[in-house]
């Protein structure tokens, strides 16, 4: 029942109000004063086929509504007196919008045209501004329909076009004037003018740019190569921002035919005038897209070769007709796009360098395919002063530029080098590597090899190939191997004793066909490398991308050499098994040194960390979710502490080990534990005993700096009163809402025991706040538990808890004073408190205790709290007023939000009364706040101090028009008033100054 109430809302609504108002008329009964309220609270917008229902019962309906509503209507009659009539619903409707799916663009261009024939000769017997008022209710961005995607905005276009075109027809045959009133229409929407010029005079678009107040942008769907439409184009550039072109309706060769044409006029057009329309044309193509509206990944390809395209053939004309164009154009080429691609198989590299040549600076290159011919290679690494990084579909094209051209020059070197940084010092060579090739790839790497990432996978390369290509490398950044490399690389490193020059790589991988390679090309991989490590300085050893068998890896554990190893999380799994079964401790410190003691990625079960750790010096690192039966070994972990660093600490597990600790009653061990867990004490979501709060004590009492985590944590009564002292030695402190009242209560309760303002309350005071990084958090984000299944009653704030704040914040305030120098500024010394009171409810009159603390803290509430405080504030002798009027302005720190809140009188008096008394507001937001003429008088007088003042979407009529454009005027300090979607009705005295947003 409810989806057909939402299809058929409308019609249900309609017929209800025929059936019962025919039951009144037959009964004598009044029913619909009582239905009243149904009918203004549903629809939203009220839809209806005038072909099917009169227009009258729509009228009837309107004038229950409290305010004007949208109308969208799906069908139209073309009876005189069903349109005439349709002219007195115009005072009661908002928006007038039509649906495209229903009406054809004929039927509803002769509706309207109907309509605004009726509404000008109703004008001109009664005298009444019908027209303006039709006018009106189709002005808004999508007119003329309720709501759009983008497949409509070609639509919209055509559909006002159309009318435009049959208005002045309309005016030609009864010579009325129409089309003046029209303009603020145009002049609303749409955003992009998009035409179809093979199907429309180029006269009418120029008619419809002029209306528009500023340049817009213009979409062409189509062309037309008639001279004289094309020239009459050249007279809308002045009334165009953007030019841009549709590539999913446009052949690319069409496209370039047209601009090439068009800018051929624009250059006979400027010899024979002087004007400068080929500057003017290249300025409306000069954007990061073009030729599009929009560029996506998919248009980048089109935009690139329809540029060179587009070069090539203005080229052409220069040639042929001796004209010059191209120096025009340099804009348009310089804006776009951001990365050049190009197909070097299908196109000259000269094209591509001469386009390089036009910009300002080096471009980003991509090519998509490449041609083998020595020629073309040559001429594109003249290209390469010009290019700032270099992408390729191939990680073989340095190889391949290798093959094609000789190195035999220090030359062609530097220019191949160069190549190889633009491609990011990243080579990859394979297949077959030929003498030849491996000659000029090495002469290359002899000018750069320390910033290079060498891959080396040939297929076949012989011994003498390998030892070229590191015949002047004694460096690389990193070295990639694949096994048959490798094999070669080592027996060349033991024929020589020292593998030729000492090679230097900080990084060292292999690269195997499979990550679960057969254990004798394992084997042959490993021991390769073995002897490469005893030639070579290798800082890192990579075999994360491969599966070994922990044993596999002794004979490199035992390698002298200081190099770190890296390997994929099984391999590292079982390695450390195989070292703790071994039980030999000169193996266990070699495994740990060379996996920097990095066991993350380890389920290791205490026996064996224990192990690991006796049998060593080195610290390690492991997640305690992986390792979660560590936790019923803390006690004897404890020796160890200080050489365990733990990941992801459960709360549970600290809760566990600071108990252990205090039983030890051993202090050193707090020490090690923060080392351990990077200074954090966790113990989020547990439930505290007084044992607990007492170890949490003593590991706070030989702590410093410690970041304590007590979010959804639960405390014993009085057990908070042991912990505040200790607040010195915490950075931060984490905590959910109620346990913030908590230890707010508690410091507050402080202070009547050891006496107001005391040293040592007000101490604390500032300690808790600086552990709550002077955050008072109040919001739901500071007390969900996404743990627990139930989250209990909203928050409200008491009395008391309000009280608590007051207190607490006024004997930081006092510690602050006491620490300063006396002839310093108090308020640039005292930090503000962030005070966040959203999502959560405030006792009636509570607000009230917060009102001596505006002037320390930055306000963050909720808009139904900020009227209660607007109120709080106006109450009471005038000094007051003014000083917390004063103080309120700066804790929101000068934007006050009231947008979507509904403002009576009495909030709009208070309201003027707090801006009358403060410095003023950098912005004030009264968005659909339901404001009429009467609400807004009060405020107008105080509105100067505002900087940008958002009235949008309320009820404001022409009546408060003079007042508010000479507050406007007279006050330069105003930046921006929004006034659109309220009942202006003439929105033109706006026009003149840019500070209003009205439409």
């Amino acid at each position: 029942m409810s989806e057909v109430y939402d299809d058929r809302k409308w019609d249900l609504l309609l017929d209800l109000y025929s059936h019962v108002k025919d039951y009144e008329t037959q009964t004598g009964r009044s029913v619909l004063p009582a239905l009243q309220p149904v009918y203004q609270s549903a629809p939203a917008v009220w839809s209806i086929d005038l072909s099917e229902r009169k227009v009258s019962l729509l009228l009837e309906v309107l004038k229950l509504q409290p305010e004007k509503k949208p109308v969208e209507l799906k069908g139209w009659s073309d009876e005189e007196s069903e349109v005439r009539s349709f002219l007195q619903c115009l005072p009661y409707i908002s928006q007038l919008s039509f649906c495209p799916w229903l009406s054809d663009n004929s039927k509803l261009i002769k509706s309207l045209v109907g309509l605004l024939s009726q509404a000008a000769e109703w004008e001109e017997q009664s005298g009444e501004k019908t027209l303006r008022l039709l006018s009106s209710v189709c002005t808004y961005r999508t007119f003329p329909l309720c709501d759009w995607d983008d497949d409509d905005k070609w639509f919209q276009c055509d559909f006002l076009l159309d009318l435009y075109s049959h208005v002045k027809d309309y005016e030609t045959q009864t010579g009325r004037s129409v089309l003046p009133v029209l303009q603020p229409v145009y002049q609303s929407a749409p955003a992009v003018w998009s035409i179809d010029l093979s199907k429309r005079k180029v006269s009418l678009l120029l008619e419809v740019l002029k209306l528009q107040p500023e340049k817009k942008p213009v979409e062409l769907r189509g062309w037309s190569d008639e001279e004289s439409e094309v020239r009459s184009f050249l007279q809308c550039l002045p009334y165009i921002s953007q030019l841009s072109f549709c590539p999913w309706l446009s052949d690319n060769s069409k496209l370039i035919k047209s601009l090439v044409g068009l800018l051929s006029q624009a250059a006979e057009w400027e010899e024979q005038s002087g004007e400068k329309r080929l500057r003017l044309l290249s300025s409306v193509c000069t954007y990061r897209t073009f030729p599009f509206c929009d560029g996506d990944d998919y248009d980048k390809w089109f935009q690139c070769d329809f540029l060179l395209d587009l070069y090539s053939h203005v080229k052409d004309y220069e040639t042929q007709t001796g004209r010059s164009v191209l120096p025009v154009l340099q804009p348009v080429y310089q804006s776009a796009p951001a990365v050049w691609s190009i197909d070097l198989s299908k196109r000259k590299v000269s094209l591509l360098l001469e386009v390089l040549k036009l910009q300002p600076e080096k471009k980003p290159v991509e090519l998509k395919g490449w041609s083998d011919e020595e020629s073309e290679v040559r001429s594109f690494l003249q290209c390469l002063p010009y290019i700032s990084q270099l992408s390729c579909d191939s990680d073989r094209f340095f190889q391949r530029v290798c093959e094609s051209i000789p190195v035999r020059s220090r030359e062609d070197a530097q220019q191949l080098a160069s190549l190889l940084q633009a491609l990011g010092s990243t080579l990859s060579l394979g297949d077959q590597l030929p003498r030849k090739t491996c000659r000029s790839v090495v002469r290359v790497l002899g000018l750069c090899a320390s910033r290079v990432d060498l891959t080396l996978t040939p297929s076949k390369i012989s011994l003498k190939g390998a030892s070229l290509l590191f015949t002047y490398v004694s460096q690389l950044h990193k070295l990639r191997l694949n096994v048959g490399m490798s094999v070669r690389l080592a027996r060349l490193a033991r024929r020589t004793g020292r593998g030729g020059t000492p090679l230097t790589v900080p990084e060292l991988s292999l690269v195997l066909k499979s990550s679960q390679p057969p254990d004798r090309v394992l084997s042959r991989a490993l021991s390769s490398v073995a002897s490469l490590l005893r030639f070579w300085t290798v800082q890192c050893l990579d075999l994360t991308d491969f599966c070994i068998q922990g044993h596999s890896l002794i004979t490199l554990l035992c390698h002298q050499g200081p190099f770190t190893l890296r390997l994929h999380s099984d391999t590292l799994q079982q390695l450390a098994v195989v070292v703790y079964e071994a039980q030999d401790k000169d193996l266990t410190q070699w495994f740990l040194v060379k996996v920097g003691g990095d066991l993350t990625s380890c389920r290791l079960d205490c026996e064996v960390l224990l192990s690991l750790l006796q049998h060593s010096t080195h610290n390690i690192t492991v997640d305690l979710r992986k390792n979660r039966l560590l936790e019923k070994n803390i006690s004897d972990l404890l020796p160890f502490l200080g050489r365990v660093i733990f990941k992801r600490l459960s709360s549970s597990f600290v809760k566990s080990i600071i108990r252990q600790i205090y039983n030890s009653r051993d202090s050193d061990c707090v020490s090690s534990l923060l080392r351990s867990s990077d200074h954090w004490i966790n113990l989020n979501s547990r439930e505290l005993d007084r044992v607990d709060c007492t170890a949490l004590c003593f590991t706070l009492q030989h702590s410093h700096q410690v970041k304590v985590n007590l979010l959804w944590t639960s405390i014993p009564p009085g057990e908070i009163e042991s912990i505040l002292p200790l607040l010195d030695r915490v950075s931060q402190l984490s905590v959910d809402r109620k346990l913030l009242l908590s230890f707010l209560h508690s410091c507050a309760a402080s202070q009547i025991l050891q006496g107001a303002l005391s040293p040592t309350t007000t101490t604390t005071a500032a300690e808790l706040l600086r552990a709550l990084q002077y955050r008072l958090d109040f919001s739901c984000s500071s007390s969900v538990d996404l743990s627990a299944h139930y989250q209990g009653e909203a928050l409200c704030l008491t009395t008391d808890h309000c009280r608590a704040i007051n207190s607490v914040l006024k004997q930081s305030q006092h510690s602050t004073r006491l620490v300063q120098n006396p002839t310093q500024n108090q308020s640039r010394n005292q930090p503000h408190v962030q005070l966040i009171l959203k999502d959560c409810e405030v006792e009636h009159g509570a607000l009230r205790e917060l009102l001596p603390i505006l002037h320390i803290v930055k306000l963050s509430l909720s808009k139904a709290l900020l009227l209660q405080l607007l109120d709080h504030v106006c109450e009471g002798i005038e000094e007051g007023v003014l000083r917390h009027a004063e103080f309120l302005c700066r804790a929101l720190d000068g934007e006050l939000d009231l947008s979507e809140t509904r403002l009576n009188q009495k909030a709009c008096g208070s309201l003027a009364l707090v801006l009358e008394h403060s410095e003023g507001l950098s912005e004030l937001d009264l968005n659909h706040c339901q404001l009429t003429d009467r609400h807004l008088q009060p405020l107008l007088t105080h509105l100067h101090k505002v900087e940008v003042l958002d009235l949008s979407h309320n009820d404001i009529t022409d009546a408060l028009t003079d007042r508010i454009l000479q507050l406007v005027s007279t006050n330069t300090s105003i930046r921006t008033v929004r006034l659109f979607n309220n009942r202006i009705k003439d929105r033109s005295p706006f026009l003149t100054d840019k500070r209003f947003e009205i439409w």
